[in-house]
């Protein structure tokens, strides 16, 4: 029960006493609802007081309501009973309160009704319609954004996001969006059609899924169910969707046989997430995902799909003109279509991810501990299905003796048995996920720890954060195997082994920040590897707050060091070689002071300097035709803002860009870039009206020379108060090594808000 609304009827029923004691009354005393009283259906509260009822012991008490006992739910003193109805349907209703099972002790009736919703909302809708012409290719755009949220009852809310796009294609993944999320106070999270669901680092983490996403959260149980799909079907152009050769068939008859090409198959993913803890202290969660093509999703057969017919040097195809086009359904017995696992592109795959994690919270937050570990198998063309034992047996170890290592394959389960989980055959990756070798009896045994750490399909990893004394330090450690895959998150870098110390100081009462941090990165992962790649990098950064009328000071370095191992130049059999070593440092200096500014006016204006240096530690032992990876590059920035004493305000900016680097064996460029631009706008009608433009001008010399001059215009104008209409346009006119062309964008946004 609320304790708020125990303590307002509380205070009702001490007025009750005291005015029990000046006029005495005996027996029982309705609080809430009143006798023949009309209340709305939610969070209601019947009460009643016990004061003047003597002798009375809590356990001697039950509260009926309509027929039902609930005395389990109500609030019993030596003052009052009471219970809080999160809802009541609509009608009529009886409460009875009994003493010793008395049912005459005190009876009333009310009447609940439904209440009407507490619904707000409010949202955008975008109207955008593009053209750009560039280099003499054209490109004109339309798209709709619809975005609304709002919520209703005070305990539901909602949001949606749709976009569509001219640039939608079949032939292309999605483009269009729609996306419509429900929230049910804490406790369910709803989401239909587009969302980018993360569930864990390894597993699936914003990857765009089209489908269900559903997450219920109650007291320290957790889970997190993903349903949907990561690629549509896309069938190819009707001009090649087959690629074909001529070949004979059984009876001898030359015959094109058609091979299905240019596909992409429907993927579908399901993902779950089962976690205990609220996250504020600890919480521990098992993760899984699994994600297959659907080889029926992708038509074998494309009528109208067309083929260009040229005959081999070998064959030639009766009744079909060389140089003519014809459609599938026109071939038709001169035409045979190839199954599946004869067809050109990458065959249809299958994947599964299991990954546990867990993170703690420790002193009030001030140190958080971070865990987690996945494990991936791939197969990377499932035409053919699952193997058998036996066939599993030959293609692990080249023997058919029952036997993997030393481990007796009859207590194994049958893989053909589960390949609705995953379908094991010759292309799973990695075909063994543990190095077999662990539990070999013989001189090719290896360390059982050292086989699951260094798992090719295994990632994890490890963090520390503290936030102690104004110092913010992190401490990470990760690594993800060259075959761990996830479809529900491809963007993680494979083959990658790295830690991290990162240090954060705020000193003179924030007034100086100082970042000091250091990554190492390598790939040496598998127990075989050689030429071990890594990179090292080092960096500091400064941040000085000095107060009001000072200026504010950037300054941040950065030292990269990148080497593959390699020391010796190879020689290749016919007496050239290859010089592949790599060993490189980058220096990053970056400047920037930033101050405000009266004079005259408002100014804010920002200097910025940038040098990025990068050489080879091998620059004077290689041949005078190698292409040197160094480069030279340095970037003055000036950016002034003004703000006049009328509504007027300006924006100049100057870059000026130099880099030296290797344009060809032996060889060095150097090129040069300055480029100005200055904006301003003024508004008109009480800010009703914006107008804005600009004037642009860059020049490049050195290895190639470039100039273009640009002018831009806009408009801003709020048309009501809901509804505004943005227009833009640049002109650019520009010239390459002699050759001028004309660049024009033009851009049209109308907004309406509710």
């Amino acid at each position: 029960m609320n304790n708020m609304n125990i303590l307002n009827t509380k205070f009702i029923a001490l007025i009750i006493f005291f005015y029990n004691f000046i006029f005495p009354q005996s027996g029982l005393l309705i609080l809430n609802p009143e006798t023949g009283s009309e209340v709305a259906s939610e969070n209601l509260l019947i009460a009643a007081s016990l004061i003047g009822v003597a002798d009375i012991k809590s356990n001697e008490i039950e509260l009926i309501l309509n027929g039902e006992n609930i005395t389990d739910d109500a609030y019993i003193d030596r003052d009052m009973i009471s219970c809080l109805i999160d809802f009541l349907e609509p009608g009529d209703h009886e409460v009875n309160i009994l003493f010793n099972g008395n049912p005459t002790s005190l009876e009333w009736t009310f009447s609940t009704i439904a209440r009407e919703p507490n619904v707000k909302y409010s949202g955008r809708i975008r109207s955008l319609n593009s053209m750009d012409r560039i280099d003499n290719s054209s490109l004109n755009t339309s798209k709709v954004t619809l975005d609304f949220k709002g919520y209703a009852y005070d305990w539901l809310s909602f949001n949606s996001k749709i976009k569509l796009t001219s640039q939608e294609n079949i032939l292309y993944q999605p483009r269009n969006i729609y996306g419509l999320n429900f929230s049910i106070k804490d406790y369910l999270k709803l989401s239909i059609g587009d969302n980018n669901p993360r569930i864990s680092n390894f597993t699936l983490n914003g990857k765009r899924i089209r489908g269900l996403d559903a997450e219920f959260q109650y007291s320290f149980l957790n889970f997190r169910y993903t349903k949907g799909e990561i690629n549509r079907s896309v069938q190819a152009d009707l001009r090649d969707a087959y690629t074909y050769s001529i070949q004979t068939d059984e009876s001898g008859k030359p015959t094109i046989y058609l091979a299905r090409s240019n596909y992409t198959f429907q993927q579908n993913v399901t993902s779950m997430r089962f976690s205990l803890g609220e996250g504020e202290l600890f919480q521990w969660g098992l993760n899984f995902m699994k994600a297959r093509d659907d080889t029926t999703s992708v038509n074998k057969f494309i009528e109208d799909a067309q083929i260009l017919y040229t005959p081999s040097d070998i064959y030639t195809v009766s009744d079909l003109d060389s140089g003519s086009v014809y459609t599938l359904n026109e071939l038709g017995n001169n035409a045979f279509v190839l199954d599946g696992k004869d067809w050109q592109g990458n065959g249809p795959k299958d994947n599964i991810v299991l990954g546990t994690d867990v993170g703690i919270n420790l002193f009030k937050k001030k140190i958080r501990l971070d865990a987690e570990f996945a494990l991936s198998l791939t197969n990377n063309n499932i035409w053919g299905g699952a193997l058998d034992l036996g066939e599993l047996d030959t293609l692990i170890d080249d023997s058919f003796d029952n036997k993997i290592a030393n481990i007796d394959l009859s207590n194994l389960p049958n893989p053909s048995d589960y390949e609705n989980f995953l379908i094991i055959n010759s292309n799973l990756t990695p075909l063994f996920p543990i190095d077999i070798n662990a539990f070999a009896d013989d001189s090719n045994k290896i360390d059982l720890k050292d086989a699951i750490f260094s798992m090719p399909s295994l990632a994890y990893r490890f963090r520390t954060i503290s936030n102690i004394f104004g110092n913010y330090l992190s401490l990470e450690f990760s690594q993800v195997g060259p075959e761990f895959y996830s479809f529900a998150n491809p963007y993680i870098v494979k083959n990658k082994r790295e830690w991290s110390i990162t240090d954060k100081l705020r000193l003179l009462d924030n007034r100086l920040m100082l970042t000091l941090g250091y990554k190492y990165q390598d790939d040496n992962i598998l127990a075989n590897m050689e030429n071990i790649k890594n990179q090292a990098t080092s960096s500091i950064g400064l941040n000085l707050l000095p107060g009001p009328n000072l200026p504010t000071l950037n300054v941040s370095y950065r030292s990269i060091d990148r080497n593959n191992g390699i020391t010796s130049i190879i020689t290749l059999p016919d007496s050239s070689y290859n010089d592949n070593r790599e060993n490189t440092e980058t220096a990053n200096l970056m400047l920037n002071i930033s101050h405000r500014i009266k004079l005259l006016w408002d100014h804010s204006f920002n200097l910025t300097y940038v040098n990025i240096k990068k050489t080879d530690e091998f620059k004077f032992d290689r041949a005078p035709d190698f292409i040197d990876p160094g480069m030279n590059t340095k970037v003055f920035n000036f950016a002034l803002s003004t703000k006049y004493n009328n509504p007027l305000r300006t924006n100049l900016n100057i870059t000026t860009n130099s880099t030296e680097l290797s344009i060809g064996p032996g060889k060095t460029g150097k090129q040069s870039f300055i480029t100005t631009n200055l904006n301003g706008d003024y508004p008109f009608l009480k800010n009703k009206l914006l107008f804005n433009g600009g004037f642009s001008f860059s020049n490049g010399s050195g290895t190639f020379n470039v100039s273009w001059i640009g002018i831009k215009a806009g408009i801003r104008y709020r048309i009501f108060e809901n509804l505004s209409f943005n227009g833009f346009s640049e002109f650019r006119s520009k010239e390459t090594n002699g050759n001028s062309s004309a660049n024009i964008i033009a851009r049209a946004i109308l907004d309406y808000n509710f």
